[in-house]
């Protein structure tokens, strides 16, 4: 019994690849591969990423979950559970922790993110409440240092659920951005995007193993199928082809985390720098020369931020080819930085406004009053018979005096809320360059990533193509027909498995 000969032309499908591998086991007798084959059918159910949010109030979790749920609505392979404190039996694909920005975390919040990592490693944290608590920024910094003393890495996000139930409500994109949730589920849908490709490639290992034991009946029967491959996991390959998928895992795993620690540390120091200088002059005169420092200051530092891109993508190149042998592979070029100062919406200049006139002589008139009665009415009060010369140049000087006093505390009023309008825009300007880097610094990995992926499987299909085909032994059928159908499914394996991502 022979299985019917299928085109080079045929579909690659992971389903009709993995039909026809079975097939062509089941037609040679080999129902070790049949079994083994049909295992790898659970590949390709419904791939799916669970997310698990943890961490916070039982509430907060629950909100959490409907904003993205209304972020990402309708889009498969994303399926979001929740959890009290996870146990060690619970499975999910990426952890979610979920703290609030009205204090930093606590020693039991970390001993808990400590196990979640360990169990899953990729661990993504979520503070939230930025709209109820003005210094969340610090709690956020504060947080992020925790983290990294205790050796846990995972994807920062500060969100407001608040903010984003309104923008929905109310149907303004803005808002529903400054909310933080489109971020958060923009990542989530790029994992669950890896997930079918993951489960593609799986399938194609799979099957390039079973061709290379048709072709070699000696070969040693395998162990049973590998799960379902997850999102943030390289796919399960053979022994001798599939280290480096995971040295480009955990390679780019490091480069995100080490990147974004690297740009906040150093705008954050350029924060704390322009605050500096705001605190030692008066914003009316010296904003624009302030805020075109500022700017050029954070171009520098996306600069410096793309240097860095390329440096750790070159590392990760590198122990990719010592790993895989041969020349070296083809370098990453990250693109330039874009203007990243072009979404934020224009803000007035912190040159303050003056009060009306009347308002300013009204305050002057008083003060000036309250020194002249002073100077009338102390010497009645006390019985002593004054000069009349004399009280009234007392009483002038006290007027001049008290509302001299006057207008000296209006100008340091004026000028602290010059200041104080002026850290808000340079802080604005720091937070909309932030949103700005760190999508071009994910969309970065991410390209390069897949490039180093592509380039690394295309190696490794080479390297498979090279391999003599084994004679069999005892042929259940004609030779060139066996060989005929192994090696086109041979080649529509290493189609699949060197597919691009979409």
């Amino acid at each position: 019994m022979s299985a019917p000969p299928v085109p080079d032309s045929a579909a690659t499908r992971p389903q009709d690849v993995l039909d026809t591998a079975i097939g062509t086991a089941r037609a040679g007798g080999r129902l070790d591969l049949v079994d083994r084959l049909s295992a790898a059918r659970s590949l390709l159910r419904a791939p799916s990423v669970t997310v698990q949010v943890a961490g916070g109030a039982p509430q907060g979790r629950t909100d959490m979950v409907t904003a993205l749920l209304r972020a990402v609505p309708g889009s498969p392979g994303i399926t979001l559970t929740q959890a009290g404190v996870a146990g060690p039996d619970e499975a999910a694909d990426i952890v979610m922790f979920v703290a609030d920005s009205a204090q930093i975390l606590t020693t039991a919040e970390l001993d808990q993110l400590r196990a979640l990592h360990h169990r899953c490693p990729a661990v993504v944290f979520v503070l939230t409440g930025i709209d109820r608590h003005p210094h969340w920024r610090d709690v956020f910094e504060a947080d992020l240092d925790l983290l990294g003393s205790a050796g846990v890495p995972a994807a920062p996000f500060a969100v407001s659920v608040a903010l984003h139930t309104e923008a929905v409500a109310t149907a303004r994109p803005a808002l529903a951005t400054a909310s933080g949730i489109p971020a958060l589920a923009e990542r989530l849908r790029d994992l669950a995007g890896q997930t079918e490709l993951s489960a593609a490639r799986a399938v194609a290992q799979e099957v390039l193993g079973a061709v290379g034991e048709l072709e070699d009946p000696g070969t040693a029967p395998p162990g049973p199928v590998a799960r379902r491959p997850r999102a943030t996991e390289p796919a399960p390959a053979a022994p001798d082809r599939g280290r480096w998928q995971q040295v480009l895992s955990d390679g780019f795993a490091a480069v995100s985390s080490d990147v974004d620690f690297d740009l906040r540390t150093r705008v954050r120091l350029t924060v704390a720098e322009a605050e500096r200088v705001v605190d030692e002059n008066d914003p009316a005169t010296s904003w624009d020369a302030v805020e075109a420092w500022l700017r050029e200051r954070l171009d520098y530092e996306g600069r410096r931020t793309r240097a860095l891109l390329t440096a750790r993508t070159a590392e990760v190149a590198s122990a990719l080819a010592a790993d895989l042998g041969g020349a070296p592979l083809r370098p990453v070029h990250p693109p330039e930085v874009p203007d990243l100062f072009d979404h934020l919406p224009p803000r007035e200049p912190p040159t303050g406004r003056r009060r009306p006139l009347a308002a300013r002589g009204r305050s002057l008139v008083m003060s000036g009053y309250g020194g002249l009665m002073m100077a009338l009415v102390l010497p009645r009060f006390a019985g002593i018979d004054l000069p009349v010369w004399i009280v009234v140049g007392g009483a002038l000087l006290a007027a001049v005096l008290m509302g001299g006093a006057a207008l000296s505390g209006e100008r340091k009023r004026q000028l602290d809320a010059r200041r104080a309008r002026a850290k808000a825009l340079v802080r604005h300007c720091a937070d909309g360059f932030l949103l700005g880097a760190g999508k071009y610094t994910r969309d970065t990995i991410r390209a390069a990533q897949q490039q180093l992926r592509d380039e690394c499987a295309a190696r490794t299909a080479e390297r498979q193509r090279a391999l003599p085909p084994a004679r069999s032994g005892r042929p259940t059928r004609p030779p060139t027909t066996a060989q005929a159908e192994l090696a086109a499914l041979r080649r529509r394996a290493l189609t699949l498995l060197t597919r691009p991502a979409l």
